[in-house]
């Protein structure tokens, strides 16, 4: 079952954007707009059940370092943040990050606006593959990166930083009306399940609207057959496994402009 969510604008903002989004079931959001004394109360008791025998000094100084990275994040244009864990058909379970940000972008044509998105990712960026893909709410710059990046210690409440492999896939979609973007960013540790991991960034991707979504009809999952077709483009662009890619693929970007479902161009 599919639950819709609207936000509002990035900041704390008083005007709500024309932003809605659709996330699965086992995604579970942080109250990034709640009270910040009730979010560090709830952070502190979640993380006393995972980490029991954390002291109170070092369950403190992470949900402090937690409270500093969102704040960075809010400031950077932050209106969702989740995390997810979910079951796979083998009964493996896998967990990751979900964040939806709003940005500033030029004020120029939409539909030029995921060209000009890859082109600030240099190609050559180890990692790193890129397209363009068609999305119900519009064409979308992709980028799918694994890259190790650092974890201080403070995030756990100890002394000695580390460093964490991930992997993302983000779509940078623009606002059809606004000099803004929304950029949609799912991370996750588990390289084991990037079938499943590239599958779920297209649900919550697909989900993606400008435009008040229509009430589902009885028995019809509401982005179901977006979300199926939008992976059959994504499948096309970058193929099935992330494995079987060449390193520095640029996918549909340097063959010229992509195509859409229906076969028509989706940037000029």
């Amino acid at each position: 079952m599919l639950t819709a969510q609207d936000s509002t604008s990035p900041a704390g903002g008083a005007v709500p954007l024309p932003l809605w989004y659709v996330l699965p079931e086992g995604f579970t959001p942080v109250g990034h707009t709640a009270d910040v004394e009730t979010r560090m109360g709830a952070t502190f008791d979640a993380l006393a059940q995972i980490y029991p025998s954390g002291s109170p000094e070092q369950l403190l100084t992470a949900v402090i370092s937690f409270e500093t990275m969102l704040a960075t994040l809010i400031a950077e244009g932050l209106v969702h943040i989740s995390s997810f864990i979910l079951r796979k058909d083998d009964g493996e379970l896998f967990s990751g990050l979900c964040q939806i940000s709003v940005v500033d972008r030029p004020d120029t044509d939409p539909h030029l606006f995921p060209r000009q998105a890859l082109s600030s990712f240099p190609q050559e960026s180890p990692g790193l593959h890129k397209g363009i893909l068609e999305l119900p709410a519009g064409p979308a710059a992709v980028l799918v990166q694994d890259q190790v990046v650092p974890v201080p210690g403070a995030c756990f409440g100890v002394d000695t930083d580390s460093q964490a492999a991930v992997r993302s896939a983000a779509f940078h979609v623009a606002f059809p009306h606004l000099p803004q973007a929304a950029v949609v960013t799912l991370t996750t540790e588990d390289f084991d399940s990037e079938d499943e991991f590239l599958e779920l960034a297209t649900v919550v991707a697909a989900g993606l609207s400008f435009t008040p979504p229509p009430a589902p009809r009885p028995g019809q999952a509401a982005a179901g057959e977006e979300a199926r077709m939008t992976q059959e483009d994504i499948i096309r662009t970058f193929g099935r496994s992330l494995s079987e890619l060449r390193p520095g693929c640029t996918a549909l970007v340097s063959s010229g402009a992509p195509t859409s479902r229906s076969g028509e161009r989706c940037c000029p």
